[in-house]
């Protein structure tokens, strides 16, 4: 038999540039042409929406459009899930609200429109995770998730800064890559925001979603064709080295979670051990991490004094090592870049080229928030850190790096100030 050969090139990813393209000529079809709607009550709905409505035919603002799609239902939320499984463990009170027909509101008390974001009995607003459980813990008696050992709760803060931001961009990917976990997301916004609050047609809105995520989130944030690989190993390498601390021991640091263990749940718990890609891999690939989601989200409140390891072990040292040679790298070159006042920059991590990924004021601020943190450490705790730090990318955290400072939260309020997005606006650039 003759051998069969390939005649339909491989198919690429599309480019910043054909997003772009693409999304203009979508939103010039919806403001220049219009969509007919034969329903009167549609047709009512959009014109109290704000729509323009002439006859049968509907035109749409392209800014009108995106800000009806804005904000991420809590149930799929990366940093929803980090908070309520802080608030089961310590047996909090709490109840869901919509983000949606809040906006104004939440702006206004918090600064920005994201989620979660909390009011207090008291009518304070909080936002940013991290500030929230630091600020929580203070305000109850029972033994602190953050270790009272100085080397062991930098390495726990170290490892939820990395689940909060390095982790971020595989777990978006597998979300909104994928079709179907994507139609999976899709559905579930739908449901929880627009359904029932927004007069816009399902089709419509469901399409509006993916374009946002995937253009922006992914595309938007540097995943490429030539960047995919790398973006999978991410999460693949996260697995590994949880995997390889979960036969040892119930929790990242010991016997007892620590706020390591609630940073950890962000993107393990509502993105990769939820949506159906990740998840599988999960299961088959690292069935200990799958075990520890599932532990994390059921603890029970706990008052017992916390059972930890006194030093890092190999185990831990791997993951602290994929942590400096990712995180804290990029950490350093967003950092270059806000200090060069550009809005996109390209970086080289672990081989792979990412290029033109968005700069970002908050990440500023982490980078400021860990090299304060071990500028607060003992000299002795530092020497030893730095024999489990060994790589030469964590050098920032405590080399003279002049970089333009965030100005962000001087005062430090946090989790009570004005919050800003990781992203300018809430989404990359395109």
């Amino acid at each position: 038999l003759p051998t069969l050969q390939r005649r339909i090139p491989l198919c690429e990813p599309m480019d910043e540039e054909q997003i772009r393209r693409i999304d203009d000529a979508s939103m010039a079809i919806l403001e220049e042409v219009g969509v007919v709607f034969r329903d009167p009550i549609a047709l009512k709905q959009w014109q109290e929406a704000g729509a323009t409505v002439d006859g049968d035919r509907v035109y749409f603002d392209r800014n009108h459009i995106r800000e009806l799609i804005t904000t991420i239902p809590s149930h799929i939320s990366y940093y929803a899930g980090k908070l309520e499984t802080y608030l089961r463990y310590r047996g909090h009170d709490y109840e869901l609200l919509p983000t949606v027909g809040n906006e104004k509101k939440l702006i206004a008390g918090a600064g920005a429109v994201q989620m979660p974001v909390v009011e207090t009995d008291d009518g304070r607003w909080m936002t940013d995770t991290t500030p929230m459980i630091a600020w929580l813990e203070t305000q109850q008696d029972a033994p602190s998730i953050y270790p009272k050992d100085p080397a062991l709760r930098f390495i726990a803060l170290l490892i939820e800064d990395y689940a909060d931001e390095w982790l971020w961009r595989p777990a978006m990917h597998y979300r909104w890559s994928y079709s179907l976990d994507r139609a999976f997301a899709c559905r579930a916004i739908y449901e929880d925001i627009v359904k029932g609050n927004r007069a816009i047609p399902r089709w419509l809105a469901l399409r509006l979603i993916k374009r946002r995520q995937l253009g922006g989130f992914v595309h938007g944030d540097g995943v490429t064709a030539k960047t995919w690989d790398h973006v999978e190993r991410g999460y693949l390498t996260a697995l590994d080295r949880l995997e390889a601390i979960f036969k040892l021991r119930p929790f990242i640091l010991g016997k007892t979670p620590t706020i390591a263990d609630i940073g950890m749940m962000g993107p393990m718990l509502r993105h990769f051990g939820q949506d159906p890609t990740p998840a599988e891999i999960m299961r088959e690939r690292a069935p200990s991490v799958y075990e520890w989601v599932a532990r994390m989200w059921n603890l029970d409140p706990q008052r017992t004094k916390p059972q930890l390891i006194s030093k890092p072990d190999a185990a831990l040292i791997a993951l602290l090592t994929e942590i400096c040679e990712t995180h804290l790298f990029q950490l350093r070159q967003n950092a270059l870049a806000y200090d060069g006042k550009r809005k996109r920059y390209s970086q080289s991590i672990q081989g792979c080229d990412y290029i033109n990924i968005p700069n970002s004021r908050y990440r500023v601020w982490c980078l400021e928030e860990q090299r304060r943190e071990w500028a607060d450490l003992p000299a002795k705790t530092q020497k030893t850190l730095k024999a489990s730090l060994h790589t030469s990318n964590a050098a920032i955290l405590w080399e003279d790096f002049a970089f333009m400072p965030s100005e962000y939260d001087p005062e430090r309020q946090a989790p009570f100030n004005k919050a800003i997005n990781v992203f300018g606006a809430g989404v990359p650039p395109r």
